[in-house]
């Protein structure tokens, strides 16, 4: 059985902000990219004090406005003039599908895959199968190593394979 955490076609959304609109139209970039973030993730805009307290103040558009990606055209950018710029004008969302997650192993992006041998077969042989799967050409850029208890199993066949006092007697020389 093999199975991985790796799925490579789960939809994301994308901003995409028109830069030189967004110039053209007199608005700081900055406000623009403020604003995206207050629509979509909450922001921290000020501090107040009341009743010896400080209290810190958060703007986040309500859930129902940021639920779907038409809503953009409900938040409005000031532009240097004072007129309000409506976001839809100078952003729109892109559809695009890319993994759920990205995991890292030794700062490479990676795929974990998890197997275990068919009734009747040993771990060693499941291993020796995976194994000669991999070794066979992949695309340019991609390699595969073991780790967790598919790396210690090798470590542990290695000993095997040495003997004990090979094992022994490479210890004592570090």
């Amino acid at each position: 059985m093999i199975s991985s955490t790796f799925i490579p076609s789960v939809p994301e959304q994308y901003i995409n902000v028109d830069e030189d609109k967004a110039l053209k139209q007199g608005v700081a970039i900055s406000d623009v990219y403020q604003t995206i973030q207050a629509y979509r993730v909450a922001c921290s805009s000020m501090y107040f004090n009341d009743f010896g307290r400080t209290w810190q103040v958060y703007i986040e558009a309500e859930a129902p406005y940021r639920a779907n990606t038409q809503d953009l055209s409900q938040f409005y950018v000031r532009n240097n003039q004072g007129q309000n710029v409506p976001l839809s004008a100078l952003a729109n969302f892109e559809t695009d599908y890319g993994p759920e997650f990205t995991l890292r192993y030794n700062e490479y992006r990676s795929a974990q895959i998890f197997g275990s041998a068919a009734p009747g077969y040993s771990s060693q042989q499941a291993t020796a199968a995976l194994e000669d799967v991999f070794t066979k050409p992949c695309p340019a850029g991609w390699a595969s190593t073991t780790m967790g208890m598919s790396y210690q199993e090798q470590k542990a066949r290695q000993v095997c394979q040495l003997g004990p006092f090979s094992y022994f007697h490479s210890s004592l020389s570090f």
